[in-house]
């Protein structure tokens, strides 16, 4: 425990440090401050707050076997959850407080109690999908994007709607994959990353496309870490003999 700590104190101060050379790099480039030196977004010390607290969260469950990253996370949910009610972006605001925070506090306690199993058990070490989970994963994405779609959107569906209701859906994924300890799930928060992205540039919103952006290189970070601690017997449906020998067990 004491190491796991140390550990989430670590990058705690590493997520501050990056996102100081990313406040350094919006007021380069003239996007966080007004010529007459006031904030060109009044959010955006929470959004930096956020950033913050998310990249740390990120950053620390790097270790799949690190649960106290999640307590980070519902932080994070806690103040992303505020700063797009107060953007105008309910469906945004729902996903953190309906689904992130929930799916986090119950990850905590599952990755908890999974931290006292042995180094070898199914519960410890990360895994992928087998043939099946994956494509009912990709079913399940596609579902939830149409129903955010229908649901939440109305008027014109235009690209930043559509990379809103991708955001939602690889989200939601993503949190119900970290439950079970799946690296599938840092293949949902890259697209995550990638479809916020090309929203906030659909907005203009160009502070928020920083964090973005930002947290597509943590993200991929992370996928590689989990990917290159998956052992070759939990590689699932990444193994083309899988696919080959018809492993459709929903694992």
């Amino acid at each position: 425990m004491k190491q796991l700590f140390k550990e989430t104190i670590l990058n705690l101060l590493l997520a501050t440090g990056i996102f100081a050379l990313v406040v350094i790099f919006l007021y380069i480039c003239g996007l966080v401050v007004n010529e007459d030196g006031t904030l060109q977004d009044s959010l955006l010390p929470l959004e930096m707050i956020a950033g913050i607290i998310g990249s740390a969260y990120v950053l620390i469950v790097r270790n799949p076997q690190n649960f106290l990253g999640f307590i980070v996370g519902i932080i994070m949910s806690i103040l992303l959850g505020i700063q797009f009610y107060l953007q105008g972006m309910p469906e945004q605001t729902m996903l953190y407080y309906a689904v992130f925070i929930p799916c986090q506090i119950y990850t905590l306690i599952r990755w908890a109690k999974g931290s006292k199993e042995p180094k070898n058990s199914k519960y410890s070490k990360p895994s992928f999908l087998s043939v099946r989970g994956f494509l009912i994963g990709i079913g399940a994405f596609i579902l939830i994007m149409l129903a955010v779609i229908f649901l939440l959107q109305r008027g014109e569906q235009t690209l930043a709607t559509l990379m809103s209701a991708a955001v939602v859906a690889s989200s939601t994924q993503a949190n119900f994959l970290m439950i079970r300890k799946r690296t599938d799930a840092w293949i949902y928060w890259l697209i995550f990353s990638v479809t916020g992205i090309i929203q906030m540039i659909c907005l203009a919103n160009y502070v928020t496309l920083t964090l973005y952006v930002l947290y597509l290189f943590i993200n991929g970070s992370a996928c590689f870490a989990w990917c290159k601690q998956t052992d070759a017997d939990r590689r699932g449906w990444l193994m083309a003999k899988s696919w080959k020998k018809g492993n459709w067990k929903y694992n």
